[in-house]
C-alpha cells in the first residue's frame, strides 16, 4: 500500500514538474514574442497634442478637420495609426492597401459597423443586436466555412441581404421603384410650378422638400407622411446629427442628438404600428408594386421578414428610420450638386439636356411626356460622367473593417481586434490618380470619365464620347467595396439621374446668386459642408437661388 501511495506521489511530482516546466517555457516564449512584436516596425502615428485624447475627441466632434489632417498625413505615408479611445485604428490609402481592407469577411469583418448603426441609428435593443452578432455565416448563399450548421432562419445577415438584393437591386424592382418615384416627383413639380411661369426658389432647399417627399412616398408609402406632417423637417434635423451619433460621445454629452433620434423614431414607429395592424396581409395589395401603408415591395418584405424572424416593432421602425437616412443622405446632396454644376455652366446644361431628351417620349394614352427607358437614360455617356464626377467629389465616408485575424498591410502587422479604415477623401482626391488634361482632382470636370472614339459619319469623321472609369475599384468606392457594398446603390443611381433628368428637360433655369441657407447673399459659391464629412454625401454649404420656368 505504501509503495502505491509513494508511486502516486512520485507520479504527481513528475506531472507538477512537467507542468511547471511547460509554464516557464510558455512564459518565456510569450515574453520573447512580445519583445519581438514590440520591436516590429509600426506605421507613423497621426500627431496629437494629448495622447489618446486629441485625435479621439476631434474624430468624434469634428470629422472634417480630422480627415483633412489624416489626408495630409496619408499623402506622405499610405498607412497611419491613431487611437479611437483605446482602440487601435489604422487608416490606409492606395490600391494595394485598400484591397487588403476589402479582404474576405472572415479576415476583415464589415459587420461591426452595421451593428454599430443598429445601436446608434436604429435604436435596436441589445438582445436583438446579439441575434445578428451571433450569426457568423455571412451574407452569401453558401455559409462561411465552419458555419454550415447555422439554421436558415438564424442566418440574419444573409436573409436581410437577400431582400435588399431582390427588391432594391434587381432590374425589375429598381425599375418599378424608379418609375414610382418619377411619377410622384413629376406630379410635385407640376403642382408647384405653373406651366410657362417664372418662379424663384433656393435649389437645395426645394430639393430637400420636393425630392425627399417623393422618394419617401415611393419607398415607404403615403401613410408615413400623413401620420407625421413634420417628418421631413425632423428628418433633416436627424441628418445633421447622424454622423455624431455613430461614433459619437456619450448620451449625456450630446442629449439633443438623442432627442432628435427618438423624435424621428417615434414617427416611424407610429407608421409601423398602423401598417402592421391595418395592411391586408395576404390580400390583393400584398403582391402589389406599391401600397400606401408600406410603399414599395422592398419596405413591405423587410417588414414581413423582421416580424417573422422575431424582431420587435421598435427594430422595424428603427430600420425604417435608418433607411430614410440611407435613402436621402446621399441622393439629395448628389442630385443637387449635379444640378448646380449644370446651371452654372449653361453650355454643359444644354449638352446634358440633349442627351436626356433622347430618353423621353410622349405617352400616346395621356399625352404627357415621360421617360421611356430608364436604362437608355443611364447609358448616356455625359450623364454617366457627370454623375460619377459628382460622387467622386462629394461622397465622404470611411470604409471600415474590424480585423478578425492578424494581417499585414503595407509591410506592417495589423493585430486582431484593430479597426482599418480607408477614407474616400484620400482616394477620390488623389492627384496622381485623377488629374487629367490639366484638371486637378480638386476640380469638378464633367468630361473626366469620357474617352473619345473616332467614327465615320455622313459628313466625315466624328468623335463619339464613351463613358469609362479608368481607375481601380480601390481608388473609387463611393458605395463601399467588395462584400459590403451599399445594396441600395442601383436605385440611388436611378433616383439621382431621374431627378436631374426631369428638371433639366422640363425647366429653363437661370442662376440668380449664391446664398447662405437663411437666404442672405454669399460672397462665394457652394463648397462641401465639412460638418458631414465621413458620414455620407456632403451637401453644399451654400444654396443656389435660381429662377426657372416649366416648359411642359
Amino acid at each position: 500500500m505504501m509503495d502505491f501511495v509513494e508511486g502516486v506521489v512520485a507520479h504527481s511530482e513528475r506531472l507538477l514538474a512537467a507542468s511547471f516546466t511547460i509554464f516557464v517555457l510558455s512564459s518565456v516564449l510569450v515574453i520573447v514574442l512580445s519583445r519581438i512584436r514590440k520591436n516590429e516596425p509600426q506605421p507613423p502615428r497621426l500627431k496629437e497634442t494629448i495622447p489618446f485624447i486629441t485625435n479621439t475627441y476631434q474624430y468624434l466632434t469634428d470629422m472634417g478637420t480630422f480627415l483633412d489632417r489624416a489626408t495630409e498625413a496619408l499623402s506622405e505615408n499610405d498607412i497611419i495609426k491613431f487611437n479611437l479611445g483605446f482602440k487601435n485604428v489604422y487608416m490606409v490609402t492606395g490600391a494595394k492597401n485598400t484591397a487588403k481592407l476589402f479582404s474576405p469577411p472572415n479576415i476583415m469583418d464589415p459587420n461591426m459597423f452595421h451593428t454599430l448603426l443598429m445601436d446608434k441609428h436604429w435604436g435596436m435593443g441589445r438582445d436583438e443586436i446579439q441575434m445578428f452578432e451571433a450569426d457568423r455565416s455571412g451574407r452569401k448563399k453558401a455559409p462561411i466555412p465552419g458555419t454550415e450548421s447555422t439554421p436558415e432562419n438564424r442566418r440574419h445577415w444573409y436573409n436581410h441581404h437577400q431582400i435588399y438584393a431582390k427588391y432594391l437591386s434587381s432590374a425589375k424592382y429598381t425599375e418599378i421603384l424608379t418609375n414610382t418615384f418619377y411619377r410622384f416627383f413629376a406630379e410635385r413639380l407640376d403642382v408647384d410650378h405653373p406651366l410657362g411661369t417664372w418662379t424663384t426658389v433656393k435649389l437645395f432647399d426645394y430639393m430637400k422638400t420636393a425630392m425627399a417627399e417623393s422618394a419617401i412616398k415611393a419607398t415607404f408609402g403615403s401613410v408615413l407622411l400623413d401620420l407625421n406632417p413634420d417628418l421631413i423637417d425632423c428628418y433633416w434635423e436627424f441628418d445633421e446629427i447622424a454622423g455624431i451619433l455613430v461614433w459619437g460621445l456619450p448620451r449625456f454629452l450630446i442629449p439633443r442628438a438623442y432627442k432628435v433620434r427618438e423624435r424621428l423614431h417615434n414617427m416611424t414607429k407610429r407608421q409601423v404600428k398602423v401598417a402592421y395592424k391595418q395592411f391586408d396581409w395576404g390580400g390583393a395589395a400584398d403582391d402589389s408594386d406599391w401600397d400606401p401603408y408600406w410603399g414599395s415591395r422592398f419596405a413591405r418584405e423587410i417588414a414581413r421578414w423582421l416580424k417573422e424572424a422575431g424582431f420587435s416593432e421598435r427594430t422595424a421602425s428603427g430600420h425604417t428610420m435608418a433607411t430614410l437616412f440611407g435613402l436621402n443622405s446621399n441622393t439629395l446632396p448628389i442630385a443637387t450638386w449635379i444640378l448646380m454644376e449644370l446651371i452654372k455652366d449653361p453650355p454643359l446644361f444644354q449638352r446634358v439636356r440633349q442627351e436626356v431628351e433622347q430618353a423621353f417620349i410622349v405617352d400616346e394614352r395621356t399625352g404627357q411626356r415621360r421617360i421611356d427607358n430608364v436604362e437608355k437614360l443611364l447609358s448616356m455617356p455625359l450623364v454617366q460622367s457627370v454623375y460619377t464626377e459628382a460622387l467622386r467629389m462629394h461622397i465622404s465616408f470611411n470604409a471600415t473593417r474590424e480585423v478578425l485575424q492578424d494581417i499585414y498591410i503595407g509591410g506592417y502587422r495589423i493585430p486582431k481586434g484593430s479597426l482599418v479604415q480607408s477614407p474616400t477623401q484620400a482616394a477620390h482626391y488623389n492627384d496622381a490618380v485623377w488629374t487629367s488634361d490639366g484638371h486637378p482632382a480638386s476640380e469638378f470636370w464633367a468630361e473626366r470619365h469620357l474617352t473619345y472614339v473616332e467614327k465615320s459619319g455622313e459628313n466625315g469623321p466624328i468623335r463619339e464620347p464613351q463613358f469609362s472609369v479608368n481607375v481601380r475599384p480601390t481608388s473609387y468606392f463611393p458605395f463601399g467595396g467588395d462584400h459590403a457594398m451599399c445594396p441600395g446603390r442601383h436605385f440611388a443611381k436611378r433616383e439621382i439621374i431621374t431627378a436631374m433628368a426631369i428638371i433639366v428637360a422640363k425647366f429653363d433655369i437661370e442662376l440668380i446668386e449664391w446664398v447662405h441657407p437663411d437666404g442672405s447673399p454669399s460672397d462665394r459659391p457652394a463648397q462641401n459642408d465639412k460638418r458631414y464629412a465621413g458620414a455620407a454625401g456632403m451637401p453644399p454649404d451654400r444654396d443656389m437661388k435660381i429662377r426657372w420656368k416649366r416648359r411642359w
